[in-house]
């Protein structure tokens, strides 16, 4: 009886040991290690890559390509009601700037690997195709489970 408690118990005390920094880095190296990107996705290191546990014995994961910080420079227009259009005032030009440092700042870098405390704030994007790599990994297993560009509109 005490194997039994102890088998069934050993999924849940692999993720907890997972949950320690040094082993989170073991984790991230062997499912990178296990994993064939897809036909038409980036170099890893193009990524920034976003991990956390889902409660159920498995690694969700997502590769962002970060967005590039645009330049204010190139212009900026507020789209009316009529369909026309008129340039940002500067007050909007730095509610803009304000909002893409932010989002900058949000990022994981390309080439970085951060740990989310749940799947739910794992950062994504809608559709993109191979700018976002979408992946599943089962930690008993010790198995990908799935590596896929996310899809396209």
């Amino acid at each position: 009886m005490k194997l039994n408690i102890l088998f069934i118990g050993l999924p849940m005390v692999l993720c907890a040991a997972a949950d320690r920094p040094s082993e989170r880095q073991a984790l991230t190296d062997e499912i990178e290690r296990a994993i064939t990107l897809p036909d038409g996705a980036q170099p890893l290191n193009a990524y920034g890559r976003n991990y956390a546990f889902d409660g159920q014995g498995k690694v969700v994961a997502t590769y962002l390509i970060p967005l590039l910080n645009t330049s204010l420079d190139e212009g900026c227009e507020v789209m009316l009601d009529n369909f026309e259009s008129r340039p940002c005032t500067q007050n909007e030009i730095r509610e803009l700037a304000d909002a893409g440092a932010s989002m900058a700042a949000s990022q994981t870098p390309a080439g970085e690997v951060r740990w989310h405390d749940s799947p739910k704030s794992l950062h994504f994007i809608n559709d993109g195709g191979c700018t976002q790599i979408n992946v599943e990994y089962d930690v008993t297993a010790r198995r990908v489970l799935a590596v896929e560009c996310n899809g396209e509109a």
